[in-house]
């Protein structure tokens, strides 16, 4: 064949961009059927994550579970934190600068590629509550006439929304603080076309001084 369309971003799935595996059979595809010189459309994609505030969602999640119609629940809300939870998050509550943490190029990558630790750092840009950071993803499609398929917060909502990773802390930030530390992606053995997320970050004050760290996994099944 002298293209394949890479069907993944084009139809439901594809939560984070990687969530139920279906990168893995555009790569087999590829490496099966296409001609040399051939296309795979989209070309290339990226993964960003930014910082979030939204304590109204935050506390309609976990906070009212201690008293469900009389019934104390609130055993339930440690699991509740495991979860990546795919939502609309809108762009009043990113309080951070962005930051690519993957960039993919289709045309060459590999199945282990889609399993990774990356560094990420992010600038507070507003003082608020750091109530987790969103995952977001954008598709290119080069040629001629470039087309960009953006999940961006800061756009209008698509299909696939945003990733959110709620912190089991929330954290008190302020302009210029800094976050950084490293994201994982790695596929869940026990959930087929599953991922596991694991966050580790500090939160840095604009001194460079650490005023938080934070370590969680997260489930997104």
């Amino acid at each position: 064949s002298s293209g394949i369309n890479a069907e993944w971003p084009l139809r439901p799935g594809g939560y984070a961009l990687l969530f139920e595996c279906m990168l893995d059979s555009v790569i087999i595809a590829r490496d099966k059927y296409l001609k040399p010189g051939g296309l795979v459309v989209p070309n290339r994609a990226s993964m960003f994550v930014a910082g979030m505030s939204d304590s109204e969602k935050y506390q309609k999640r976990f906070g009212l579970w201690k008293n469900v119609y009389g019934f104390d629940m609130s055993d339930i809300v440690p699991d509740l934190f495991k979860e990546a939870v795919v939502q609309e998050v809108e762009a009043k509550h990113v309080i951070s600068t962005a930051c690519g943490f993957k960039h993919l190029d289709l045309s060459v990558v590999q199945v282990p590629d889609l399993e990774f630790s990356s560094p990420f750092q992010l600038q507070i840009t507003k003082s608020d509550i750091l109530t987790g950071l969103v995952v977001y993803f954008t598709c290119f499609f080069d040629g001629n006439f470039q087309i960009v398929l953006d999940t961006s917060p800061m756009l209008p909502s698509t299909h696939w929304t945003q990733t959110a990773l709620y912190f089991q802390a929330p954290v008190n930030v302020s302009i210029d603080d800094v976050v950084e530390g490293v994201v994982s992606f790695k596929k869940n053995v026990a959930v087929k076309r599953g991922y596991v997320i694991s966050i580790e970050c500090k939160v840095c004050n604009g001194k460079r001084e650490v005023a938080t760290q934070i370590s969680q996994q997260y489930l997104l099944n």
